[in-house]
């Protein structure tokens, strides 16, 4: 866009007759300069549609007049009486037509397409705050069984469901790897198993003090509901663009511990279960059965890791050789399908395997052809399961007892949110990260209907109870993208923008290991940030305005207050620890300071820096600078593409302008390179030779095909 702009300043020659395209240029030239925010003229994640919280009050308003309408008033009751007549009337009239078995499932399916395709839309545009899984909930609520009872059975619909939220698993491990989640241990293992027990204790400690539920019941209902919905929470989060972020990696670690937990909680289930004489299993029991189980689990996780280390990269590489596309995208559905019924097998559960299978996959070099093919089932399967807890929503039971539905989605959430923010603190966490975490998983999850439907039969709960909770659990999901953005408006509000908030703290960041350093908040380190927190790489952002800084802390991106050529600031950031440096900032002085500061004092950390122009970046790799790019080259090229294709050549035309100009400027720089022994940020360093060797130079140049000297890559 920027590029567009300056070449409509340049003025037409007298007399020029004017292209369509100059013309249209001329006339959005002449139109009134506007001032750009920064940020709208570089590439960012796509964030959710802002809530509009008036407008949300106005419909609450309106629900609760209607509410009154529809209950409390004559003509209110004769509308829901001639609603309810022409329902029955409807469903009669269609009672009489026979409709095979494989006839109901094609009319099922093109029925929950239908809803999809009208329900989303409406919701996306027309709900404050809506997104897609507001409008799939709802849409599932319309079609089950507690509305138009057009799905009747949706047990087969959550079977077929179930493998979206496996292939969003999937996907979550193609975008990780084994060393990466290494580095996550301790939010795991730590955070993780600390969320579930205190929640488990805070809502089991409730069940029996308000409800009168006994222990065995109250423990299973606490470990239902502190489970979080992995499918909603992530999916919001990918919406926002927050995955990345520290609140984004926090609840991806607590949600994959959750899912180990559902394994201990489905076992407990039937040793809670009250035998014949009324009594329920021994602690010596429980605990022989959990010890198992443990057993298990590592036994089938090491041996998946260890068997897929072995047999997926030669099994991708000899289906690649087919050259086919539908062989090579069966493979990866039974790669993942396979991996998920093993754990299954194991007690584990489905997503919990294909999350091994995608961590193995990202360690090959066929991830992004795998992570592409898998696309549209993922999308398509994750709108069905939502769909499918949507109909767990019974409209008549809500109205019935509406108070005690909103009681306990209120307690729920307040509580679950708070254990978040108590917790989070002691591993690191900062607090409003902590809270923020809090909020998107403080809705119950998928798991509880099952959960609850085992402890039903096992008779460890009432049903009434959990026709109740399922109410309650299936509504508190469709808050979750309202809950996210509270915890953002919490976030802007809690902040506070003076420079010692803006500052790094010791505290957070003595856990800080292996994570990169960007020296330089402004549009390269943004773009820099954006790139790391999509592939979930720790990093720390430092800058010198505080501008930048409370942009930044809006979004909940680690970036601080600080210079980068102090040495005290660099070591608050972790310096010593870290596995890069990347310096961008503003002017060739401070560039130089900042690398100066890591070469003298963290020598051992390589350093990454933008150059102004290749006197600087000669004079920083002096510096100590591991490698040096400058910034003149791509950019310059970028203007004249733009350029040329104002001038009407065509695409082909232009990528062969500008490759032949890149490979000209390159071999001037490599040149250069061999001359000052510089490697200028483009992949070359000079191979230094001893005083002797035979044929020994100033650089490592060789000779072209076409006798233009060039720098051989060093070695590894």
């Amino acid at each position: 866009a920027a590029a567009v702009v300056g070449a409509k300043e340049v003025p037409a020659a007298p007399g020029a007759t004017a292209t369509p395209a100059a013309a249209a240029a001329a006339a959005a030239a002449s139109k009134p300069a506007q001032l750009v925010e920064p940020g709208n003229l570089y590439p960012s994640v796509p964030t959710a549609k802002p809530v509009d919280w008036v407008k949300i009050g106005a419909v609450a308003l309106g629900v609760v007049a209607g509410y009154y309408f529809f209950n409390s008033t004559d003509p209110g009751r004769a509308v829901v009486a001639a609603a309810m007549s022409m329902m029955s009337f409807a469903k009669d009239q269609l009672g009489h037509i026979h409709i095979h078995e494989a006839e109901r499932g094609l009319l099922e399916t093109i029925c929950l397409l239908f809803t999809s395709i009208v329900c989303v839309p409406l919701v996306v545009k027309g709900v404050p705050g809506g997104n897609a899984v507001l409008g799939y909930l709802l849409g599932g609520a319309i079609v089950g069984p507690y509305a138009l009872g057009l799905i009747s059975d949706v047990n087969n619909i959550k079977h077929l469901a179930e493998i979206g939220v496996v292939l969003l698993l999937f996907n979550i491990g193609l975008e990780l790897s084994l060393d990466r989640l290494q580095s996550m241990a301790k939010f795991v293992f730590g955070m993780g198993t600390a969320q579930v027990v205190f929640t488990l204790l805070g809502v089991a400690g409730v069940a029996m003090a308000v409800a009168g539920l006994p222990g065995p019941g109250a423990i299973i209902l606490g470990g239902s509901l502190a489970m979080s919905s992995t499918a909603v929470a992530i999916q919001v989060l990918e919406e926002r663009g927050e995955m990345g972020s520290r609140h984004g990696r926090a609840i991806f670690s607590v949600l994959l511990l959750q899912d180990l937990a559902v394994v201990v909680l489905l076992m407990l289930i039937p040793l809670l279960a009250p035998s014949p004489d009324g009594s329920s299993g021994g602690f010596a029991r429980i605990a022989q059965a959990l010890a198992l189980a443990a057993v298990k689990a590592v036994a089938a996780i090491v041996g998946i890791i260890a068997g897929g280390r072995l047999l997926v990269r030669p099994l991708y590489k000899k289906i690649s050789e087919f050259a086919n596309a539908e062989i090579f995208a069966a493979t990866t559905l039974l790669m993942v399908l396979g991996t998920s019924f093993l754990t299954q097998l194991a007690g584990l559960s489905l997503a919990l395997g294909a999350f091994l299978a995608g961590l193995l996959i990202a360690e090959t070099e066929y991830a992004l052809q795998v992570e592409s093919d898998i696309a549209p089932y993922k999308g398509l399967l994750m709108g069905l399961f939502f769909m499918s807890v949507g109909m767990e929503i019974s409209v008549q039971l809500f109205l019935q007892k509406w108070k005690e539905v909103l009681a306990a989605i209120v307690v729920l959430i307040v509580g679950k949110a708070a254990v978040m923010a108590a917790v989070g603190p002691l591993f690191g966490l900062p607090r409003l990260a902590s809270l923020r975490s809090g909020l998107l998983l403080a809705p119950g999850g998928e798991f509880a209907f099952v959960a609850f439907g085992e402890a039903v039969s096992r008779g460890v709960l009432p049903a009434n109870v959990c026709n109740l909770l399922y109410v309650v659990v299936a509504l508190s999901m469709a808050l979750t993208p309202y809950l996210a953005e509270l915890g953002s408006r919490l976030g802007v509000i809690l902040e506070s923008s003076d420079l010692k908030t803006l500052q790094p703290q010791e505290e957070e960041m003595k856990e800080l290991k292996d994570h990169v350093i960007i020296a330089g908040y402004g549009r390269v380190g943004q773009i820099i940030a954006q790139m790391l927190s999509e592939q979930l790489i720790p990093f720390v952002a430092l800058d010198v305005s505080s501008a930048r800084v409370a942009v930044g802390k809006k979004k909940d991106v680690p970036v601080y207050f600080g210079d980068a050529g102090s040495y005290s600031v660099m070591h608050l950031v972790g310096a010593e620890r870290a596995a890069c440096a990347i310096i961008a900032l503003d002017t060739p002085g401070a560039n130089y300071r900042a690398v100066y500061t890591m070469s003298k004092h963290f020598p051992h950390v390589k350093t990454y820096v933008r150059a102004h122009d290749i006197t600087n970046a000669v004079n920083l790799e002096r510096a100590g600078a591991t490698a040096v790019v400058p910034e003149t080259l791509e950019p310059s090229l970028q203007l004249a593409a733009a350029v040329l294709r104002e001038m009407e050549f065509n695409t082909e035309e232009v990528s062969s302008i500008v490759d032949e100009f890149r490979r000209k400027h390159l071999a001037d720089l490599q040149l250069l390179s061999a001359s000052s022994g510089t490697s200028l940020g483009y992949g070359f360093e000079k191979q230094k030779m001893e005083v002797g060797q035979a044929g020994a130079g100033a650089g490592s140049a060789v000779s072209s095909g076409e006798g233009t000297p060039i720098l051989a890559p060093a070695p590894a």
